[in-house]
């Protein structure tokens, strides 16, 4: 590796130390990284694009410095392009510019990469920092470049970067150095955000991560960074899981990826497997959106993502009918939807736990209203008391939010 410095510990991925996961590092055994052919993935990739039938075409994007105008499929690798070098090599040509692709979702196109990240994630979930609850993707990076295209952003993700081809450095700042540079009105905790600028904009010194053909480069959500380049090209392949930790807006998008409350459900029957495992939302949504979910299981939403489900407290619900109120102790405490085979029933899901009951009032105005609610603001139960108390649906799916970590009584 060059330019590693004294302050970027090197951990081996079978021996991780208590708190390894909260500052950048080097990894060394990630048993299999080396085998999957980065370039072949990205090539079948340029294939599909080529051929009109790669399924999600916005997750292939081209960056220039500056930007250029030029065909997509032109900037992927064509069908006798055996080898990494040759192809940058003709794409550096026929732009002249610094140059990145970056294509998301390739274990869609590679059942052994699928199995891998899969078996990664899986043993991240045993270590002492657990695995990131919300949504995971891989994905490559080609280019030529000197500074990165993208700039200093921050995104939701704790990374793994394999450096597959040439050199690749990341400068990394941790989050309260830069926070202050973030636009008005964005959330940085739990939101992709750009400061559109680049090193030379920021008083602090980054933390350099470099590594060369074999290692693994680790930083967690929380920090800053861009790309940077010796101008060669270089291929990288990584694997991110998105830091949410509040599964309400996962399962809301995953909702909507899977057609639900839609006449028709998205995915088709031909799509239901990959690697010989089904799809959460494959054979019928409505009715996969509802099968039992295991805690800490990693399910698929679509052939592209693993989605991660956390681990859910073990918690006694307290008496609603002496509570004045509900707080919420997450962003978005649930998400719910019309099932799409069944007009008469909604699909409620909290933090991985989703269950299925009649869309009756004053129930369903309950769920629009802890839906809607902000991390730590109060709901008053009054609305929803009755002669009688509280109906047995609505203690129900209180029950059920407390229970699943989303809400607190008060």
């Amino acid at each position: 590796m060059t330019g590693r410095t004294a302050s970027v510990p090197v951990f081996d991925f079978d021996r991780l130390p208590p708190g390894w996961g909260h500052d950048p590092c080097v990894l060394r055994g990630l048993d299999g990284i080396d085998a999957v052919d980065t370039y072949g993935i990205l090539r079948g990739i340029g294939t599909a694009v080529r051929a009109g039938t790669h399924r999600r075409p916005d997750d292939v994007k081209v960056f220039t410095v500056p930007r250029v105008a030029a065909e997509l499929g032109d900037c992927l690798p064509g069908p006798g392009e055996s080898e990494f070098g040759p192809y940058a090599r003709r794409v550096s040509q026929s732009l002249n510019v610094g140059w990145s692709v970056v294509a998301n979702s390739a274990q869609s196109h590679s059942t052994g990469l699928y199995r891998f990240a899969r078996d990664v994630f899986v043993r991240l979930r045993g270590t002492e920092r657990g695995l990131p609850a919300g949504v995971s993707d891989c994905f490559i990076v080609a280019g030529s470049y000197a500074s990165g295209p993208t700039r200093i952003h921050k995104d939701t993700a704790d990374v793994f970067l394999y450096v597959a081809e040439g050199v690749k450095t990341m400068l990394l700042w941790p989050f309260e150095t830069l926070v202050g540079h973030a636009p008005d009105g964005c959330d940085p905790e739990h939101e992709y955000v750009a400061l559109g600028i680049g090193p030379e904009a920021v008083g602090t010194p980054p933390l350099r991560l470099t590594g060369v053909p074999g290692d693994v480069l680790y930083w967690p959500a929380s920090y800053w960074h861009c790309g940077e380049s010796d101008g060669r090209p270089s291929l990288s392949l990584h694997l991110a899981t998105h830091n949410f930790r509040d599964m309400g807006p996962v399962w809301a998008g995953a909702f909507a990826r899977a057609g639900l409350g839609a006449p028709t459900p998205r995915w088709s029957t031909a799509e239901h497997e990959l690697a010989a495992e089904a799809l959460t939302f494959g054979h019928t949504a409505a009715a996969a959106a509802t099968s039992a979910v295991h805690q800490w299981g990693l399910t698929r939403h679509s052939t592209a993502n693993f989605e991660i489900l956390p681990d859910l407290p073990q918690r006694t619900p307290p008496d609603w009918r002496r509570a004045t109120g509900v707080r919420a102790a997450q962003r978005t405490p649930l998400s719910w939807a019309t099932d799409a085979a069944d007009q008469r029933t909604v699909i409620v899901a909290v933090n991985g736990r989703s269950f299925r009951i009649p869309p009756r009032q004053p129930l369903v105005s309950l769920l629009t209203a802890l839906g809607d609610l902000a991390v730590g603001a109060v709901l008053s139960l009054d609305a929803w008391r009755g002669k009688d108390g509280l109906p047995a649906d609505v203690v129900a799916v209180l029950d059920v939010a407390y229970a699943a970590g989303a809400v607190d009584a008060c």
